[in-house]
């Protein structure tokens, strides 16, 4: 779909807004806020040892960040509404220097209809632009990549019964960059929708999700111009006695590549598959504790071929102390084990990240929050050995809401 058209299914869906507001009586909210946030980091980009002689290396960075948001909702008895708009100003300084400012904007659109109590549709519009750039990955000042990158959603819900719901939808996804140099990276999907899920008992549901679309990249040698589907399944247990949310999920994803006829020395079909298992428990009153174990065998590239066995584990604690306090901990640890050996022998890598985070609500509507981020790279490969990596950052957050 065209940007063209993307803008005009938005149009259409705030038509439909405006119109069901002025025939029907609702309630009104809205929020606004603004957030100001100021990071120091080493190493940013876990660059290695090797990475460090190239002139650009970036050892420090500074960034300050201004957020606005402004978002409406409007709730009726047949119909949920919303619309958010949320831009965004930054500052990057490398190793102290000024080197770009960059600005972008976000903004969603949606909508939820009740035609009856088993019957609903589902609309979001997603849109985010970039006015002056929005990378800052490395010491390079000519970062001001200009693009526009949008997504839309449709949904239909149906619920036969008190135990069946089925869904079936649309999903498109688009980007599209304004200078010439860029363009090789404009992409457009579609992609085709459905779920079928199962209520057994009152605390375990099963079902089957799937997707299935064409990824249409805009590249001269359109080797990645794909179709790509995917299924997978779930179980998910609720433990009411411990307050414990159990979900156990797998499927398998395949890619066919569109022009198999120009592919030499590549497989035009390969499949990927993964699986994870995920804990979420209630510890307390103020406590929350999730932990995820996840497993995949997936392609490292779109076409090159080359696989990958991957294994994660996350952990996070939440707490609020006397409802002003809020601490977060969380921490992740990786391995990544490549297939294809290289000249320099097997390949893996080992991933580290921990992170502490502690938030003060002065009132209702001003809030500060400091953080602490740590992140490691050791790999068998020197080449991939990255250093370490400290964050600090802190914001600070207003806002007022109606009601409130």
């Amino acid at each position: 779909m065209c940007l063209r058209a993307r803008f005009s299914v938005a149009m259409a869906l705030s038509f439909l807004i405006l119109s069901s507001m002025c025939l029907a009586q609702g309630s009104l909210s809205f929020r606004t806020s603004l957030e100001i946030t100021g990071k120091c980091e080493r190493n940013p980009f876990l660059v290695s040892d090797e990475a460090k002689e190239d002139k650009d290396y970036v050892e420090e960075s500074y960034v300050v960040q201004y957020s606005p948001m402004l978002s409406v909702g409007y709730a009726m008895d047949f119909a949920d509404f919303g619309l958010s708009y949320a831009p965004y100003y930054k500052t990057y300084y490398a190793s102290g220097r000024k080197r770009h400012s960059s600005m972008a904007g976000t903004g969603d659109l949606s909508a939820q209809l009740y035609f009856t109590d088993r019957l609903s549709l589902t609309l979001h519009d997603g849109l985010t632009d970039s006015v002056v750039g929005a990378e800052t990955w490395s010491d390079d000042p000519d970062v001001d990549r200009h693009y526009t990158e949008n997504s839309t959603e449709e949904r239909i819900r149906y619920t036969p019964g008190t135990r069946l719901v089925l869904t079936v939808g649309h999903r498109s996804d688009g980007i599209w960059h304004r200078r010439e140099k860029d363009k090789f990276g404009d992409r457009e999907e579609n992609f085709a929708l459905g779920s079928v899920g199962y209520t057994l008992g009152r605390a375990t549901e099963v079902g089957v999700t799937g997707d299935w679309g064409l990824v249409d990249s805009k590249t001269p040698d359109r080797y990645d111009d794909r179709y790509e589907y995917s299924v997978r399944g779930y179980i998910e247990q609720r433990l009411e006695g411990i307050e414990t949310d159990v979900r156990v999920e797998g499927g398998v994803e395949t890619t066919e590549y569109k022009h198999k006829a120009e592919l030499e020395d590549v497989r035009a079909k390969r499949s990927s598959f993964s699986g994870s298992l995920s804990v979420r428990r209630v510890l307390g009153e103020d406590t929350r504790a999730e932990l995820t174990a996840s497993s995949s065998y997936e392609s490292s590239d779109v076409w090159a071929g080359e696989f990958y066995e991957n294994t994660s584990i996350r952990a996070s604690l939440r707490h609020l102390f006397f409802d002003r306090v809020e601490t977060i901990l969380s921490g992740t640890a990786g391995r990544r084990k490549y297939t294809n050996d290289t000249e320099e022998g097997a390949r893996r890598d080992y991933t580290y990240r921990a992170s502490a985070v502690a938030g003060y609500r002065f009132f209702r509507w001003l809030s500060l929050r400091a953080g602490y981020t740590f992140a490691k790279v050791d790999s068998t490969i020197q080449t991939y050995e990255y250093e370490n990596q400290h964050l600090i950052e802190a914001s600070l957050n207003l806002w007022y809401s109606y009601p409130g």
